[in-house]
């Protein structure tokens, strides 16, 4: 028997985010990089982190804790959302204070201000093959990994899902187009569709242009976005019903300059930005999610930089440039992405698990218990959980279990 959580309606509503290639304005004349990004190490005001979640407590995205209590916390559409909305893997951008590293555990920790959720993809599957473990959905194709989370309503993973039924993907956009699923939700119902990726074959004529091999019309939006170009990453909401020819029509449109879209422009900033390399001149200077990443000053630098691998950057943005103080690389195919972690208070409890702030968790022989046993676990309970993702997608197999009342 699975305990199961409350679906909220507001995390029905949440979009949007990615990383494709982009020209980097650092590479060549110096532009952006050079001698004035000097001084990695002094650190910046304020704090910004890019990618999945990771666990709870409040939120840890990047290897940082927000806290989550005073966040102001929106869908990429502007949808006001709250806390209870968020679940592991979904792909967040966190604009707080400053980080600091606390003396006894080493966990690094800053306020929350805003929250934005974004998710690519939400529309009906249109193929699935299970043997390379991909979907097309809108005309993307997406990848699943052992580490894709799934909603409790796709139990069983890639398994679970067939062609028509709608759903929502939150993941990163690799430089072939690709899009890797960090979680997916069941969308069926959804009354319209959504896609985030960057534009290619803009027709300002015809006021159509294309998002992987999805073709969007936007002739029925008036005036477009400022600056809507080949290369701009956009996020377009489209009508359930495709026009002639397979053609998607735009019922609203926004564009960005690149895959992330809330970040800071101006100022010195701690940054932590996990995603992949979407272009790349040198081990040191490269872009992530669009974003120009200067790793000169690097502490340490692992082998196998490339396009399109995935990593993790963390360091200072400074007028728009990330002055990394360290670079690691990412497994797509790691099932605990390093370690997800969750704490709160125990919300349901069934044979063999419960849920804590909407995730559902299992345990077993193998799981290490601490200042309590299986028979104190009970609603109200205070808990920290260390684990891994189980096979079925949607569990988190607990590995040790503290008890922190």
């Amino acid at each position: 028997m699975q305990p199961t959580h409350p679906t909220s309606p507001a995390r029905r509503r949440l979009l949007a985010g990615g990383a494709a290639s982009a020209a980097l304005a650092l590479f060549g004349c110096g532009g952006g990089g050079g001698d004035s990004l000097a001084g990695v190490g002094s650190g910046g005001t304020g704090s910004f982190a890019s990618g999945p979640i990771h666990g709870f407590g409040s939120i840890i995205v990047g290897g940082v804790r927000y806290d989550d209590s005073a966040a102001r916390i929106v869908t990429d559409a502007g949808a006001a959302a709250s806390s209870a909305d968020l679940r592991l893997g979904m792909v967040v951008e966190v604009n707080g204070g400053d980080i600091a590293t606390d003396a006894l555990t080493g966990q690094r920790r800053a306020a929350a201000s805003a929250i934005s959720v974004r998710s690519e993809i939400e529309g009906p599957i249109e193929a699935i093959d299970p043997a390379a473990g991909t979907l097309a959905v809108l005309g993307q194709q997406v990848r699943v990994t052992p580490a894709t989370v799934f909603d409790d309503d796709l139990r069983g993973g890639l398994a679970s899902l067939r062609v028509g039924q709608v759903v929502e993907i939150y993941g990163l956009l690799n430089a072939a187009g690709q899009y890797t699923a960090t979680r997916i939700d069941d969308e069926d119902g959804a009354r319209h569709y959504k896609l985030r990726g960057p534009v290619s074959g803009l027709d300002s004529a015809a006021r159509t242009f294309r998002i992987g091999t999805a073709t969007v019309s936007y002739v029925g939006l008036g005036t477009p976005p400022a600056g809507l170009a080949n290369g701009q990453y956009a996020r377009v909401e489209l009508d359930p019903v495709p026009g002639a020819a397979g053609t998607w029509t735009a019922t609203r449109l926004q564009t960005t300059p690149t895959g992330t879209g809330s970040l800071p422009a101006t100022g010195r900033v701690n940054a932590e930005l996990e995603g992949y390399i979407s272009a790349f001149a040198s081990s040191t200077r490269f872009a992530v999610n669009g974003v120009d990443v200067d790793a000169s000053g690097a502490a340490r630098l692992p082998a196998g930089l490339a396009l399109g691998r995935r990593v993790e950057v963390e360091g200072v943005l400074v007028n728009g440039t990330l002055v990394a103080r360290e670079v690691e690389l990412e497994d797509d195919d790691d099932r605990d992405g390093g370690g997800l972690e969750i704490e709160g208070r125990i919300t349901s409890v069934a044979a063999g698990g419960f849920v804590v702030r909407g995730v559902t968790v299992g345990y077993d022989a193998a799981t290490r218990f601490k200042g309590g046993t299986p028979a104190q676990l009970a609603v109200g309970v205070k808990v920290e959980v260390q684990g891994s993702l189980s096979p079925d997608g949607a569990t988190l197999l607990a590995t040790e279990i503290e008890f922190d009342d």
